[in-house]
């Protein structure tokens, strides 16, 4: 809940004001160049949100609409046409505007951003405002330069808040103040961006009634002492539930993936996959070795080559191998090993399927991802070995190098043979934060969420991401609900807002 500068016993008031069967709603607008124009005001029909209506992955842009009296009498010494006269407005593009509403006088934030522009209703007696949260200020701006040394999520978010003049407010959280490389932002759009950034770690980012940017989870709730039953709303509607994922892959890296899976939920509601790419950071080269020109049949089930992690390793979720086919039908996989006295050892993770009639019949570059990312140690030695057992026909042939190296290849035969000057062609790689943000991404959308919209008098200290309570018995609806969109429409004798709710327990 918010309430803007009021003091402790001001929001008691507030509180006694809001609850009370007779109130008086009141509102204040400023306008950049205008200053206090409340008086000119008819009507305010805001709206904010966690996402856009598009829903995951969309930044929302809050709107506000507003009705004015452009007529003023001549009593008060000014002239006809205060905002809007001879077919020109005199609101300049992008004036910044800030709304207070409240009871009694007693007024908090509920809207901050710019005019778009002005325009007059019929007659120049009264024009409509339309208005953005500084979220527009981001969609019609363009990174001109490279970052510099703005090089984690954090810094980069409050660098573009200050070359558009507003201001951020992001905790500082081991993802966000991660250092990243190679970020190439530059000819591109900053609302863009920030949807990049708020994917990377599946987050959302919006700017609350004072004009603050934040970034929260997509799973945060604040949890707040506030709940809708039947005495305090007018009208309740229930929505479409939320969407369902439950089998996402996240590419990190071009042609690089990282996949998480939820098999009760595809049991229950069948498979609701999703393929989404997120900035390429914070992934791990785990081997690789992409010389050589010598063609291997793989005669054998199982046949591969051993590896060493390098310092870095943590994970592995995606292979890759040089191979090809000749009328091969069946299916190939990889299975990493450990190493056991030069051999291999235990089996500790299977990659998915290929089908053979999905490879080329030239030599090229095949991925095999992990459906769960293998968990490995850093400087030591695996072994990554192909199964073809599933080949009923054809052969399937892969590169290698035959440079002077001892026991790095491997094949099956009721025991394990050892072959020297034979390294296979690869591409060994992981990523931590791309699995992460697929956790998080099934985790969240594993199950349809139940969302309502509540229509209610005014309730303008509630905030987006607060949980409430819900009883209303007449709709059968009880639980905690989270805020993910405000409606607040106002004029000088009616206040109301509308919420849309999901619920989380």
């Amino acid at each position: 809940m918010q309430y803007g500068t009021l003091t402790s016993s001001q929001r008691a008031m507030f509180d006694t004001k809001q609850g009370s069967f007779i109130r008086k709603p009141t509102f204040v607008v400023w306008i950049e160049g205008f200053g206090d124009t409340t008086e000119y005001v008819m009507r305010i029909d805001s709206e904010i949100g966690l996402e856009s209506l598009r829903g995951r992955g969309s930044l929302n842009i809050g709107r506000a609409i507003l009705e004015l009296n452009n007529h003023v009498p001549p009593c008060n010494g000014r002239e006809n046409g205060y905002f809007y006269s001879d077919g020109i407005s005199k609101v300049k593009k992008c004036a910044r505007i800030k709304i207070w509403a409240g009871f009694d006088y007693l007024n908090i934030p509920i809207f901050t951003g710019v005019i778009d522009d002005v325009k007059p209703i019929g007659t120049l007696n009264t024009v409509t405002m339309n208005c953005r949260d500084y979220m527009g200020l981001f969609f019609d701006s363009i990174i001109k330069d490279e970052l510099g040394l703005n090089n984690t999520l954090k810094s980069i978010l409050e660098y573009l808040c200050s070359k558009v003049g507003v201001v951020a407010n992001i905790i500082g959280t081991e993802e966000s103040t991660t250092a990243y490389d190679e970020l190439k932002f530059k000819g591109q759009k900053m609302m863009s961006v920030i949807e990049k950034i708020c994917d990377s770690i599946f987050c959302v980012a919006y700017f609350d009634e004072e004009g603050i940017l934040r970034l929260v989870e997509r799973e945060y709730s604040n949890h707040v002492d506030w709940g809708f039953d039947d005495s305090n709303i007018v009208d309740c509607m229930l929505l479409a539930d939320s969407e369902i994922i439950n089998d996402v892959t996240v590419e990190y890296r071009s042609g690089f993936f990282s996949r998480c899976l939820d098999q009760a939920s595809i049991d229950e509601y069948r498979a609701k996959t999703r393929q989404l790419g997120i900035l390429s950071l914070s992934s791990d080269l785990t081997s690789n070795q992409i010389q050589g020109t010598i063609q291997e049949l793989l005669d054998h089930d199982l046949e591969g080559f051993k590896f060493t992690t390098t310092n870095s390793s943590s994970v592995i979720d995606s292979v890759y191998v040089r191979m090809k086919k000749s009328d091969a039908h069946g299916y190939v996989c990889v299975k990493i090993y450990t190493n056991n006295g030069g051999v291999p050892g235990n089996l500790i993770g299977t990659s998915s399927l290929k089908a053979g009639d999905n490879l080329t019949s030239e030599f090229s570059w095949e991925v095999f991802c992990f459906d769960t990312p293998i968990r490995i140690s850093p400087l030591t030695d695996y072994w990554c070995i192909i199964d073809t057992d599933s080949i009923v026909n054809g052969t399937v042939s892969i590169q290698i190098s035959n440079a002077a190296i001892n026991g790095k290849h491997a094949y099956y035969d009721l025991t394990w043979h050892i072959e020297n000057n034979k390294y296979v062609l690869h591409i060994i790689r992981g990523s931590n934060q791309a699995y992460r943000v697929a956790e998080d991404v099934v985790r969240f959308y594993k199950r349809p969420y139940e969302r309502v919209k509540i229509v209610a008098p005014a309730v303008p200290q509630l905030a987006l991401t607060d949980e409430v309570k819900v009883n209303i018995k007449k709709m059968g609806l009880v639980g905690r609900y989270v805020i993910e969109r405000r409606k607040h429409v106002l004029t000088s004798e009616t206040y109301t807002t509308i919420d849309t709710l999901r619920k989380v327990g």
